[in-house]
């Protein structure tokens, strides 16, 4: 990837990300707890947060300053394109099972509840928030921070560092973009982008990579959908009880 002008403004860019989350804190959850910001304008501030470096960097696309091999935006049919694909339905065919099998058992709603609890002030209570989330912010995510991450930052950062400190300082990154959701998430979501860069150099391929990521947002969506629902119902309950 040939540096110049617009591949150091692009890389500022993408790193006023994780500093613009880091400067505002736990802001936005503050906000939303408190009545002052709904879920759905918390979703809408990230989908446009997500989307302004995204579109500098797709007009550098139009532009010729970067090319899709630059963000491994290549699909070659190649055997290791196509186990990627085959596994990604795999996890899907998980993802639904283990959707089914918590619609059935409500009686683990609750324990799921306290799993989800750091995010519980982000997680859609109804089909308007379940909406917004599982085709607006969890597409956007998936889409948005794997493209910056793991297609353009990762890869810029290589011929530097090495193929894996660099993967590993980018998903630092990718983490404390996260920061909203509190530190402990923050080791979690940058562990999780090392995962999906493997994903994307396994399969040759970042297509696979957008999908999972996406595809992982709106399990959670749908997960905490589920139990939320109900349990929100037998605290009503038990509150008035």
């Amino acid at each position: 990837m040939t540096v110049h002008f617009w591949t150091l403004s692009m890389t500022i860019v993408i790193l006023a990300v994780p500093i613009y989350c880091l400067w505002e804190g736990n802001k936005a959850q503050q906000d939303v707890i408190s009545g002052k910001q709904t879920r759905l304008g918390a979703y809408v501030s990230t989908i446009v947060l997500l989307w302004i470096p995204t579109l500098y960097l797709l007009t550098g696309m139009s532009l010729g300053k970067v090319n899709s091999a630059d963000l491994s935006l290549v699909w070659a049919g190649s055997i290791n394109n196509w186990l990627g694909a085959t596994g990604l339905l795999l996890i899907m065919g998980y993802f639904a099972f283990s959707l089914f099998s918590v619609m059935k058992k409500k009686e683990t709603h609750q324990n799921i509840r306290l799993q989800l609890d750091h995010v519980a002030w982000l997680m859609p209570r109804n089909l308007k928030e379940l909406t917004l989330f599982t085709g607006g912010l969890s597409l956007s995510a998936g889409i948005c921070e794997e493209l910056l991450f793991r297609g353009f930052l990762w890869q810029l950062l290589t011929p530097i560092l090495g193929l894996w400190p660099a993967l590993l300082l980018s998903s630092i990154l990718f983490g404390v973009a996260h920061y909203y959701q509190g530190w402990p998430h923050v080791l979690r979501t940058g562990v999780m982008g090392i995962a999906l860069g493997l994903v994307s150099w396994l399969t040759e391929s970042i297509w696979i990579a957008i999908a999972l990521h996406a595809l992982i947002d709106m399990y959670g969506g749908l997960l905490a959908y589920l139990v939320f629902r109900t349990t929100d119902v037998n605290l009503l309950l038990d509150a008035k009880a």
